[in-house]
């Protein structure tokens, strides 16, 4: 699986065993992984960088004053989906919960994003999360190629935006 030796676990004994044992087990992710999320993400860094970048990243969002400067706009957003899925007749649950809450997380991170915005963003993720879980496979119709697209898309954005910051 993922084009290399994996182990697949559900018991919490092989849990305990797989995650305690770093003398048997190292930490890896797939190619696809690091490939699209990157080689300096939150997910390949050291454990002290990662402590590090988690504090800098979780400030504005933890702690009660930070939380409940977002109550009112998740409690409008919940409000709004139960709503809509009572009206809808039948949904596919894990899709609408999902949608809901990139919408609060895009309003923490983003302040504000119009629908057409929101819509792009979700549809961006959704494709770089499904490469994310596929085979690394870089040819058109695979899910990693769409990704690919995709993380190069942000990619180029990021570099664009570095480039205005410093103009």
């Amino acid at each position: 699986m993922f084009n290399c030796p994996t182990i697949l676990v559900a018991t919490p004994d092989a849990c305990k065993r797989v995650l305690m044992d770093d003398d048997s087990f190292g930490e890896g992710w797939p190619k696809a992984t690091v490939e699209l999320i990157g080689r300096k993400s939150f997910l390949t860094s050291s454990p002290e960088e990662h402590r590090r970048l988690r504090k800098l990243t979780a400030a504005p969002i933890n702690g009660f004053d930070a939380l409940s400067t977002y109550l009112g706009f998740i409690d409008r957003t919940v409000a709004e989906a139960l709503h809509r899925w009572s009206e809808a007749g039948e949904i596919e649950f894990l899709t609408e919960l999902r949608r809901v809450t990139f919408k609060v997380i895009v309003q923490i991170f983003l302040t504000a994003a119009d629908d057409a915005t929101m819509r792009e963003l979700e549809r961006s993720y959704t494709d770089l999360n499904y490469g994310i879980r596929a085979m690394a496979i870089n040819l058109p119709g695979f899910a990693f190629h769409k990704a690919f697209k995709v993380a190069n898309a942000r990619s180029l954005l990021a570099t664009s935006m570095d480039i205005d910051a410093r103009s």
